[in-house]
């Protein structure tokens, strides 16, 4: 069993100069403000940013403009320290000692990557040919985040663009919860695949039955015609087809030609950035010293050409984002035209053999054809077409077989998710939520009311319990809950929800939760409880002093 722990979360607006840093420590993490007046101190942007660093999209309010944020979350699996860097669409993982792991633009790319070091990742079948792809990370953290906002039952609605992969939501309980994997997939793939060869095999044994009869009468007697018009139109469109291979291959050619060019030059551009970002920053420390970074003399007051070659640091520092975001897009245009290029040499080859073809020798071939050979094949077909279908049917019976095995375990899990519902309903009152909601974990359910946030909590809560006992070598991810106790519910059911997360809480998952007017003396627990109280002005998460405190780590990343 591996887990994941956040440590540090550093949020960076350069265009301010502003940041923050917020420290967690394993067990139970209190994110907290006042209980007057609490509101609007930056707790949802704190537990919105742990999960959108490390690749999920959440939902940012506008105020917060999220595309002008850099973000850095310090973080360990089982002991190792790594760290992750997001701007945008630019992600970058260190080690403990911030050397570079990888960097990338592409979703994919980056949840392959993660799966390196997570030794998990959710696969699904994609919509267009149902290959089974390593999913979005976001779709590993989805048991694990819940926004204030979004305390609305058995919904999965706090990260954006989840609907990509019909019937996702299933299918992704179901693999975290290690019922579904790569075989089970496979076996379900199989299975339409042998159906579908079973259907096509019945119509082509009808159509065959067909045409033997019609050739058995045609032999009474008939003579027939060859047709080779049609013939030497059919090699004509093979020539038409080859050109216009050709001038593919010629565009994919001269498009390669430009976008390598392109990136040579934006490769040339980061090198004299990342020079300019060395000299600005002796500059600056010559500043320090007072002498002047021009003619080498002394000067008294440094302030002016100070500031203005810490603005150039950080003008520097946004174009090389851009920059590396701009090369990396360029990269991956490279492989697909490349990919592309090579697959039509492939057709390319393929049509070499067509256009071999001797038309004078298909007049021979026709003329040596008769209507008892015909016949003969027909009925050699059949007989072939038969044990096709014997085959298939066994082939079938299986898989079938098989899948058996992942229905047995999806009961015992079905099962399991019934029980902790149902004692979970008991105990908060939830009277409004019939109970054949919980026969199947692909039924919704939602409470009315106040008791919206509690009927989310004990779902999510039940996911973890499931994962935690069907899964138990998967990565457990911190829990994290966005303000469970900020609906419109009384104190008292508000503290009950608070109680019943720390009750649930074991050293299995890190949990963290936001709350107003929190204190670790009102409740008990067997796992160590940190306060993070927030004392900033509303709307003012971020400040100065972090800013200059942080912002070395910030173009450490950056420039690497």
């Amino acid at each position: 069993m591996s887990k994941l722990v956040f440590h540090k979360l550093f949020l960076f607006s350069t265009s301010e100069k502003l940041a923050r840093c917020i420290t967690f420590h394993d067990g139970i993490n209190i994110v907290s403000s006042s209980q007057t007046n609490g509101t609007d101190r930056g707790k949802s942007v704190i537990m919105r940013s742990l999960y959108h660093t490390l690749g999920a999209d959440c939902q940012f309010d506008d105020i917060w403009d999220d595309k002008n944020k850099t973000y850095i979350l310090e973080f360990s699996i089982d002991g190792a320290v790594y760290f992750i860097y997001r701007c945008n669409r630019l992600f970058k993982l260190f080690d403990s000692e911030k050397s570079l792991l990888f960097t990338t633009v592409d979703r994919s790319e980056l949840a392959a990557n993660l799966k390196t070091y997570f030794d998990f990742a959710v696969e699904l079948p994609d919509r267009s040919n149902d290959k089974l792809e390593i999913t979005p990370a976001a779709y590993n953290y989805i048991l694990s985040f819940v926004d204030q906002d979004y305390y609305t039952g058995t919904q999965f609605s706090s990260f954006s663009n989840l609907a990509q992969y019909a019937n996702y939501k299933e299918n992704v309980l179901y693999y975290h919860f290690g019922a579904f994997d790569e075989l089970y997939f496979e076996l379900e793939k199989n299975l339409e695949m042998l159906k579908a060869q079973q259907s096509d095999l019945n119509q082509r044994m009808q159509f065959t039955d067909g045409l033997f009869s019609k050739t058995v009468d045609a032999i009474r007697g008939s003579t027939y015609t060859a047709n080779m018009d049609l013939l030497q139109v059919e090699v004509e469109k093979t020539k038409d087809e080859y050109a216009a291979i050709v001038d593919k291959l010629s565009s994919y050619k001269d498009k390669l030609i430009s976008l390598r060019n392109q990136k040579y030059e934006l490769e040339a551009t980061l090198r004299e950035l990342q020079e300019a970002l060395k000299n600005n920053e002796g500059d600056i420390a010559r500043l320090n010293e007072h002498i002047c970074p021009f003619c080498r003399s002394v000067i008294a007051d440094t302030m002016e050409l100070r500031a203005e070659k810490y603005n150039s640091t950080d003008d520097i520092v946004l174009m090389s984002n851009e920059i590396q975001q701009n090369i990396l897009d360029i990269t991956g245009k490279i492989s697909s035209i490349e990919s592309r290029y090579r697959e039509m040499l492939g057709v390319m080859t393929a049509y070499n053999e067509k256009l071999k073809i001797n038309t004078n020798q298909i007049d021979d071939v026709l003329k040596h054809r008769g209507y008892i050979e015909i016949r003969d094949s027909l009925l050699a077909e059949m007989g072939e077409i038969k044990r096709l279908l014997e085959d298939v049917q066994t082939e079938i019976k299986k898989v079938i077989k098989k899948r058996a095995e992942y229905e047995a375990k999806k009961k015992e899990i079905n099962d399991e998710y019934y029980k902790l519902l149902l004692a979970d309903k008991t105990t908060f009152g939830l009277s409004e939520i019939d109970d054949k909601r919980f026969i199947n974990i692909k039924n919704n359910f939602k409470a009315s009311g106040s008791n919206k946030p509690i009927a989310t909590v004990i779902w999510y809560m039940s996911l973890t319990k499931l994962k935690n006992k069907f899964n138990p070598l998967a990565i457990r991810f911190p829990l994290v809950f966005d303000s469970p106790n900020n609906a419109e519910m009384d104190d008292e059911k508000k503290r009950e929800v608070l109680s019943y997360l720390i009750r649930n809480a074991t050293d299995k998952n890190q949990l963290i939760i936001s709350a107003i007017g929190f204190s670790p003396a009102d409740f008990e627990s067997t796992v160590d409880i940190t306060a993070i109280p927030l004392t900033n002005e509303k709307y003012h998460l971020l400040c100065a002093e972090d800013y200059e405190s942080y912002k070395q780590l910030l173009l450490d990343f950056c420039d690497s």
